[in-house]
Order: structure tokens, then sequence, then C-alpha cells
């Protein structure tokens, strides 16, 4: 069969004298064909083609992708695929994802209901977790504690590094001293260092920390039924439209955080500025019926441990390893393990304050250098196999310090490597890394000697006290302050 368009060409070739044979070859069609055309006054009409199509080879898995997605609705494609081929499948993934999505299609839409709240009757908590944002230091994982007041729209936002009972103890309790007072009742959902087990209905078991904090408060639970987002709908909701918006605004606006203090000033900002017009009227008569708020209390935000110090110059809680300076070990601590910060204090006496670390995740150790260096400098060998020397080589140049000096006097290497790192007292470890690299481009042999003067004749004094943690991080090392005797100008005149 041709065209209209080609039985018409064929015509006025025809009518131009133009023999069948040349209109044939010109048109692309059979001599016969042309011959045929010339012979009728419009083309011919044939009944269409009956063709047998191939039959479908996911038709015999209909019934089990139907009993999959049954159990499991929001199985993709690809794993009904992998799950038909275990059955004989011997199709495309194409046709698969074909069938599924009409499949989907013809499901009816989700409806979804307004609900209403009382004033003061419930709060809603949840994390959006694994959170990348920018800091000074690189990239850090954040989990962001979302919290919701359902009946006034009022919500607020706090980061934290590890998503803990105590992370989530706290947002609930600095999200109620935002509010001005708590609620009646909490929403959650099951967190794992909260409930034990999960049973029938509304029934869980929860753990010792949770139970005890609950008692504190006194509010009413309302967990969650697994997998129910929708029993927290409204906090769900804003962790959607808020989690986008901060990612946005970070983006836009280049925003590179110092630490957490300052990505919660940040998050504080971002929640006042998002807040709904109609929230204040709501807000304000919600927070008539709200609770007054008991005062913190670390024994109950926080996991809270009394052991000693062991002979490594070490203390283990929530499976994390934190060090204490020479002075502790031995002695019966209380460890104290925050949403931010671990701090250690020596029981008896003043009951005073020995270390603050940073809050690690599980298997992780904190050792500041300050706490090992007096240790180090009298056993200088214990470094060759310490488990933790990788702290001793903060970046690769003070590796090839070390290297340096094995090259130049093996034996004596650990001990001159050790009174290097020491001058920490007088400067940070980022210019006694620059003043290493100054010292091997020289090439001379003695290496120590050469970065002592470098850091000293640049007016470095020993670190003064500053805040708790940095005193802590700067512990004066003064057995081995006579080694720089050398350098004292009026010494160096007398001879003495």
């Amino acid at each position: 069969m041709i065209s209209m368009y080609m039985f018409q060409k064929v015509r006025d070739l025809n009518s131009q004298g133009i023999s069948n044979r040349k209109i044939a070859e010109q048109l692309g069609i059979d001599r016969k064909t042309v011959a045929d055309y010339l012979k009728l006054n419009a083309p011919p009409k044939y009944p269409p083609r009956v063709r047998e199509s191939r039959a479908d080879p996911f038709n015999q898995f209909d019934g089990l992708a139907a009993s999959l997605l049954a159990a499991v609705p929001n199985l993709t494609a690809a794993e009904i695929f992998v799950a038909a081929k275990e059955h004989g499948y011997v199709g495309s993934e194409r046709t698969v994802e074909r069938r599924i999505a009409a499949c989907k299609a013809e499901r009816p839409k989700e409806r979804f209901f307004d609900q209403e709240y009382e004033p003061g009757e419930q709060a809603q908590f949840d994390f959006k977790e694994s959170v990348r944002l920018p800091f000074t230091d690189g990239v850090r994982v954040v989990n962001l504690h979302f919290g919701t007041l359902p009946f006034s729209d009022f919500f607020w936002i706090k980061g934290y590094g590890i998503k803990t009972f105590e992370a989530f103890m706290d947002g609930i309790h600095s999200f109620f001293e935002r509010a001005g007072g708590m609620t009646e009742k909490i929403r959650f959902d099951n967190l794992s260092p909260c409930v034990r087990k999960v049973l029938k209905g509304n029934e869980r078991l929860y753990t010792a920390a949770f139970e005890r904090a609950t008692a504190y408060y006194g509010f009413g639970l309302l967990p969650c039924a697994p997998g129910k987002g929708s029993d927290k709908g409204d906090v769900e909701r804003e962790i959607r439209t808020q989690a986008h918006r901060i990612l946005n605004a970070v983006k836009i606006t280049g925003k590179v955080f110092r630490d957490f203090d300052d990505l919660n000033a940040w998050l504080g900002d971002h929640c006042i500025k998002y807040q709904l017009a109609k929230t204040a009227p709501l807000f304000a008569e919600e927070q008539l019926k709200l609770k007054r708020l008991p005062p913190r209390d670390e024994d109950i935000l926080c996991k809270v441990e009394t052991t000693l110090a062991s002979p490594y110059g070490t203390v283990r809680i929530a499976k994390t390893t934190y060090s204490v300076p020479d002075g502790a070990i031995g002695a019966s601590c209380r460890v104290v393990a925050g949403p931010y910060h671990v701090k250690i204090y020596r029981i008896g006496g003043k009951g005073e304050l020995v270390a603050t670390h940073v809050r690690g995740s599980e298997g992780e150790s904190s050792i500041p250098l300050e706490h090992v260096l007096p240790s180090l400098i009298r056993k200088p060998r214990a470094m060759v196999r310490w488990s933790h020397r990788a702290i001793l080589f903060p970046t690769p140049v003070f590796t090839r310090f070390y290297e340096r000096l094995k090259q130049l006097a093996a034996d004596g290497a650990e001990r001159e490597y050790l009174r290097a790192i020491n001058l920490v007292q007088y400067t940070t470890l980022a210019e006694i890394g620059a003043g290493m690299e100054l010292v091997l481009e020289s090439g001379g042999c003695n290496l120590f000697e050469h970065l002592k003067d470098l850091i000293l004749s640049g007016g470095h004094h020993p670190q003064a006290a500053a805040p708790p943690v940095a005193a802590l991080s700067q512990i004066p090392l003064k057995p081995e302050l006579s080694m720089y005797d050398c350098l004292i100008p009026q010494l160096l005149e007398t001879g003495t």
C-alpha cells in the first residue's frame, strides 16, 4: 500500500510523459505497482492486517507481584524483578517497571485528614537523621531534633552529632524551655535508647533511663505505631519542609558552621524566621495551658557512671574511651556523658573537674596529647607500639619529621620527637607542623634544636589558662622545662 501522496505523484509523472520504468526508479517502487495505480482513480483500500502479539512474559508472575506489594507497598520494580527472576522470569526489567507502574497507578489515592488538638495537649518529637552540613573542619553528619506543638504549629530545631538518649532528652528539654512550659503528653518514635521492646498497641517496654526521665518530667507518653508516620504527621511535615529549607539556605548563603553552638544559634534564627503568622496568637493561647518545666538535672538528662580511671589513664562510658590526666590515674571518677561533651570529675575532696571531651561515637577514643605527653616523655619507647600512637602524627609532616629523626639517630628518635611535640605548651600543633616543614627543608641534622629555636624565637610563651576545656588542653609539663634552659639569653652570656 502506498500513500495518497505517492499515488498522486505517480499520476503526475505519467502525465509528463515519463515511462513507468523511470517513475518506478524515481519513486523507489515496483513497475507493476505503477501500472496498477495508473489504471485506478484512487488508491485501493486494504483490510488491516491481523497480527498476533507476543505473549507477555510477566503474565504468570502477576500473582507474585501482587502478593509482594501487599506485604511491602513501597517495594520497587527492581526488587520485584529480582524476586521474579528467582522464580523463573526471563523477561526484561523494563517490562516489570511498566507493569508495576501501571499497577501502582490504579491504586486509590491516599486521603489525608486534618487533625484537631487542644492547646497544651501534646508535643511531637522526631529526628531528621544524617544531614550533611559544612563546618570549618569539614562536612559533618548532623542529626536534627525537631519538636512541634500541633495546636499552634510552633516548632523548634536543634542539631546533634550523634543520635542518643541524651540528645533526644536534651532536645525535648530545650524545646520546652523555648516554648515556656510542657505539654500534657509527648508523641515520639520508637527510638532504641528509649524503647526496649514494642508490645501490642501502645504498650512498650522502656529503658531505665527513659523511665526515670518520664517520672521526673511527669508527661504522658504517646508512642507511635511502627512504620506509621501519620501518628506524628505534624512533626513529619515540619521535618520535610524545614530540612529542605535549611539545606537550601546553607547553599545560598554559603554558611559554614564553627561548632554546634554556632549551628544551633543559626537554627534558632531559622525557626524564628519561618514561624507562620498565625502561630503567634495560637502560641500565646497555648502557653497559658503549658505546665511548669522542671529544672535541668544532669542525672536525668545525661548518662552518669562512677568508675576508676584505669592504669592506662582512661575511663569508658557508652562504649567509648576517654582519657584523664596523669594525676587522676587510679582515682574514682564520676563520668557524665551529655549530648555534646563528656565531663570527668574526681570523686572526693573538692570533686574537681579533671577532663572534658567532645562526645564521641561508640567505639571511638578521645585522648588529647596533653594527657599522655608527660608519661610518654618519661618513657619515650612506649610510643613505638602504643595503640593510640596515631594522635602523635596529626599531619604527614609530623611523620616525615619522625622518620628523619630515625635516620639521624635511631636510638633517640622517639625522645627527640616527643620533645618536639612537647613544644605544644608554647604554641599550636599547626605552628609546630609549619616549623617542621622549614626544618626539614633546611636539610640540617640537629632537628629538634632548630625547631625549638624557631618556636621560641617567635616570642611564644607557655599557653595561659583559658576556659575550662582550653585549660585542660594545655597542662604545663614542668618536669621537662629544664631542657630549654640553654635558650635563655642570660645563661648563654654567663656560660652557666
